[in-house]
């Protein structure tokens, strides 16, 4: 019985994450309701909150770790306090860009995977869909590969040179936009999201 309502709650949590996050997807991105309610005055709020408080009872019948439970909290609630801040356009953007629902209920998942694995009846899809978020994720490694080679490509380094390698990167600058920021930085930056994008990629799979 425990493993019957621990694979309910897993397909619940994937309702809606879809709901809210995935009514148009485009690789490992997509847009739900969460964000689109979020340009509607009290709307977002109303719906964040509703599934919020739904996802966590998902966890609580599913029978979820404290672990689990909080780091759903902790998403959840940022989810929220995004919907309800009094602010124009910008807590809008922010609350398309920020998946809580859908990392709640993937944290929810994986906690019901690791106790009595995927529900029989969507081993085969999830599989898909984590080899296609995972191809997706790879050409994005790519992309920022490239950026980083053309960062380094358009900035002043080859200039700096005579510094010695270390000094040249640290002194180089590089345009962007109109703006000049240190390569550190730039490259930094790109680099910090390839390890990220490279970290989600080799999550652990659980059948």
């Amino acid at each position: 019985m425990d493993r019957e309502i621990a694979h309910s709650a897993w397909k619940s949590a994937e309702t809606v994450k879809k709901l809210s996050d995935r009514v148009i997807g485009f690789g490992p991105f997509g847009v739900g309701l969460d964000g689109l309610l979020a340009w509607i005055p009290g709307a977002g709020l109303v719906y964040s909150g509703g599934a919020a408080v739904y996802l966590l009872y998902l966890a609580v019948r599913s029978g979820a770790s404290f672990t689990t439970f909080a780091k759903m909290g902790s998403v959840l609630g940022i989810d929220v306090l995004m919907s309800g801040v009094p602010l124009p356009v910008l807590p809008d953007i922010a609350d398309m860009l920020w998946q809580g629902h859908l990392m709640a209920a993937n944290a929810l998942q994986k906690d019901v995977e690791a106790r009595h694995g995927v529900p029989p009846s969507h081993i085969e899809r999830v599989e898909r869909e984590r080899l296609k978020r995972g191809r997706g994720l790879g050409w994005i490694s790519w992309v920022l590969l490239i950026a980083l080679i053309a960062t380094v490509w358009r900035s002043d380094f080859n200039e700096t040179l005579s510094l010695g390698w270390w000094q040249a990167f640290k002194a180089a600058n590089v345009s962007l936009a109109g703006y000049t920021v240190g390569l550190p930085i730039s490259a930094g930056v790109i680099v910090l999201l390839m390890f990220i994008i490279n970290a989600l990629n080799r999550a652990p799979r659980r059948a």
